[in-house]
């Protein structure tokens, strides 16, 4: 039988080794994370503008997309960018059994080891909803759970300037993990004002870390 997801509060209480929100502010670091990707459009463009800045990032792909592109599957890896698991399809993880849960994760995750060759550690699940179930099986299974800090709404089609301004009036602080989509150009007009921002004031762009 199909459970809810963990809440906002409850999520803010499981320790960062089960669950990843954010990372030690000790390093004046930033990682920027994409979902639902790749995407033949956007996805290339994006990562030409990151290797503009030399900035890295990580991005968790949706099964059926990188079957169907491994090209950029590849790309992403070769430019020095950490690849991460968001599923098989994009399924809300709460409204499976375990069993479908984990078919999901698997999935996805033996088609990106299959182009890359090498191991696919981190998963973040659709819409970062999550069950206590499958974080557990994830720990066993010595997968890395990652959620976010910062959300850039981008999945909203704000407008560029919007993503800019809220990531602005409310600061990043050293060790957010931040959210953004690789699947609408929304994302990359905003990071082509916010990296060199963000860079001026002394963050380094680095993919997730073990």
């Amino acid at each position: 039988m199909p459970v809810s997801d963990i809440s906002q509060r409850l999520r803010k209480l499981i320790p960062q080794t089960i669950l990843r929100r954010k990372y030690s502010p000790a390093q004046k670091a930033l990682y920027l994370t994409f979902d639902d990707g790749p995407h033949p459009d956007v996805t290339p463009k994006l990562l030409a503008l990151l290797d503009t800045f030399n900035a890295k990032a990580s991005f968790f792909l949706i099964g059926v997309n990188a079957n169907q592109y491994p090209e950029l599957v590849r790309e992403i890896a070769q430019r020095g960018h950490t690849v991460a698991n968001h599923s098989y399809q994009h399924l809300l993880l709460p409204k499976l059994n375990l069993q479908q849960q984990l078919d999901e994760i698997n999935q996805s995750k033996h088609i990106i080891e299959s182009i890359l060759q090498q191991p696919c550690v981190f998963f973040r699940a659709p819409r970062g909803m999550w069950t206590v179930r499958v974080l557990m099986s994830l720990r066993k299974m010595g997968i890395k759970a990652v959620h976010w800090s910062r959300d850039s709404f981008d999945y909203k089609k704000l407008a560029p300037r919007e993503i800019v301004k809220n990531l602005l009036d409310k600061p990043v602080i050293a060790g957010d993990i931040v959210l953004f989509h690789d699947d609408a150009d929304c994302c990359i007009d905003a990071l082509a004002e916010l990296i060199p921002t963000w860079q001026r004031q002394g963050f380094q762009l680095k993919p997730l870390e073990f």
